[in-house]
């Protein structure tokens, strides 16, 4: 049995959605557009964070290593039920990640920020206000 072959993409050029909504045309160093269905993007989404974390540690010989994308900008917003927070990055070059966390998250957050910080120390958090 040979082994699979794989088709190797080291440069993307750019890339458009179908009139449609239903394919992600991806222009790469290969011959003609790469098709991606949108059934698959949210497992490609995750497969590639998890992929370039993963390379990073490999190729740097640091497996503590984390990666974390650039940001640019952000914004927090409610969803339209009110019950979720959406907390919206902005990456270079303009793209945007969004997360849906629920709003009972929030305050251990707050928290957690305001540590991370300085703005309050461990133990004593009665300075901190939520407005």
């Amino acid at each position: 049995m040979s082994p699979p072959t794989a088709l190797a993409i080291n440069a993307v050029h750019g890339f458009e959605m179908t009139e449609d909504g239903e394919y992600l045309m991806l222009n790469s160093n290969q011959p003609g557009a790469i098709a991606v269905h949108c059934s698959v993007m949210h497992q490609m989404l995750a497969a590639l964070s998890n992929a370039i974390g993963w390379s990073e540690r490999i190729r740097n010989k640091k497996h503590s290593k984390k990666f974390a994308m650039p940001c640019e900008a952000w914004e927090i917003g409610k969803d339209k039920d009110g019950t979720h927070l959406v907390f919206t990055y902005r990456l270079p070059g303009g793209a945007e990640l969004a997360f849906r966390v629920h709003r009972s998250q929030a305050i251990h957050m707050t928290e957690v920020l305001a540590l991370a910080t300085g703005l309050a120390k461990p133990g004593d958090l009665s300075g901190l206000q939520l407005q």
